[in-house]
């Protein structure tokens, strides 16, 4: 093909990043040029997201978009990747005729081989996995990304259709995870942060055992990396010996992110999620009191009555967390959920989410408030004149509230690291000062 300029879109959580940047260091291997601008693209490829309603709508529209600038420029070639081809198959074509290709899950990577032969090639796998050995980091956010141990997921949670998108349970082997985390210290990365559709079910598939505190242990002895983050830690598979690694090493982050979902047991039977929630929150706690944690709850799901919303509400004025995501229910019609009965009206799901978020808040500012006057070592993400905000180490990229303070030099730059002194609060972000001692 004449122009071998490609723009990868990638709709979706920092999981499908890691997948676009596997894939575009093939491209590179491969001759192709990487571009931000779709409209000088020869190719461009949409890596999309389908998990739940609105990520589907928000895929199809990026999709219609591409659709309109090939209508200008017949030469345009775009292939669609991922969750939404791995959702709708064949019914992708018939809808957007105009797509030169597709690839699902656990294929993605043969979309390189695809595009370079010119033909089209429509395949919904998910068995395969990426190879990750050349992957070229995009973000602007460095010196921090993300790395995928495993894929696909062994859970039936009864709202979630990520096993019928991704497959079984998956895990990459410690030496691929170490080598990939390594080259990318060797590139200036100093945070990495760990995740999957469930990182504490890690080796269970290929070592035959909980095997994430022994990766962890493996990925802190690389002295170049600063930060080591725990994201989407399923709470049956926290063990002691996952806590102990954690509390101990120096350079992971006391930090771990437990989606909970919910908290009263009837709920979490009706979502097939653990019933030991609580147990396993309370006992981090009051074990391993210096971590920090964060969740995510849903609000609204099939015969939640008042007292399962009480009962959750209760859970988090406990202030175990601190930081919260709150969704409300969203009805996905391949999930087991869309046929339960005694659904919950939108008005209502709104409504007990906002409690939630407000509840939250209000734990936001007092455990915020009790920072103030210590100091802490912040990472500098973004500089707008003499404004700076950045992130410390209880905090992840992305989801989590924010370091704002003033700059009193030019000489710092976005990606390094500075101690800030705490002089206040803004909503959910910290106000601070540069330590200038």
């Amino acid at each position: 093909m004449s122009n071998r300029k490609i723009s990868i879109i990638t709709l979706g959580c920092s999981k499908n990043t890691v997948e676009s940047e596997s894939v575009a260091g093939i491209f590179i291997k491969n001759g192709f040029e990487l571009t931000n601008n779709i409209f000088e693209s020869g190719v461009i490829v949409i890596h999309t997201c389908a998990f739940i309603h609105d990520a589907q709508i928000e895929s199809e529209n990026c999709i219609k978009y591409a659709g309109g600038i090939k209508a200008k420029k017949k030469e345009l070639k775009i292939f669609v990747s991922g969750c939404l081809p791995q959702l709708v198959k064949d019914d992708l074509l018939k809808k957007y005729p105009f797509i030169d290709g597709y690839v699902g899950t656990g294929n993605f990577s043969n979309i390189v081989k695809l595009i370079q032969k010119d033909v089209f090639f429509a395949k919904t796998e998910t068995a395969g996995g990426m190879n990750d050995s050349r992957r070229r980091v995009l973000s602007s956010s460095l010196p921090s990304t993300y790395i995928k141990i495993s894929e696909g997921c062994g859970h039936r949670c009864s709202f979630c259709i990520i096993p019928k998108l991704r497959g079984k349970y998956r895990s990459r082997s410690i030496n691929s995870i170490v080598n990939e985390a390594k080259a990318l210290a060797g590139c200036g990365i100093k945070e990495i942060n760990i995740i999957a559709q469930d990182t504490t079910s890690y080796g269970v598939d290929i070592y035959g055992e909980f095997y994430l505190y022994k990766l962890m242990d493996n990925l802190s002895k690389i002295k170049d990396l600063k930060w080591i983050r725990l994201l989407y830690a399923y709470p049956s598979g926290i063990n002691r010996k996952l806590l102990d690694v954690i509390s101990q090493r120096g350079n992971i982050c006391k930090y771990i992110d437990i989606p909970v979902q919910h908290i009263s047991k009837k709920v979490l039977k009706n979502m097939a999620r653990p019933l030991n929630t609580r147990e396993v929150v309370e006992n981090i706690k009051k074990r391993y009191p210096g971590i920090v944690l964060r969740t995510s709850v849903i609000t609204g799901f099939p015969s939640e009555t008042e007292s399962d919303f009480k009962e959750l509400a209760d859970f988090i004025k406990e202030n175990h967390f601190e930081h919260v995501g709150v969704f409300g229910y969203s009805d996905q019609k391949d999930a087991k959920s869309y046929t339960m009965k005694n659904k919950i009206n939108d008005g209502l799901i709104e409504k007990r989410k906002q409690t939630i978020a407000s509840l939250q808040f209000e734990n936001v500012l007092k455990n915020n408030k009790n920072k103030i006057g210590k100091t802490f070592e912040v990472l500098i993400e973004n500089i707008n004149g003499k404004k700076a905000s950045g992130r410390a180490n209880f905090q992840a990229p992305e989801i989590d509230n924010n370091f704002i303070f003033d700059l009193k030099s030019n000489n710092i730059k976005t990606g390094e690291f500075k101690k800030i002194i705490v002089s206040g609060v803004k909503d959910y972000d910290i106000i601070g000062k540069l330590d200038t001692k």
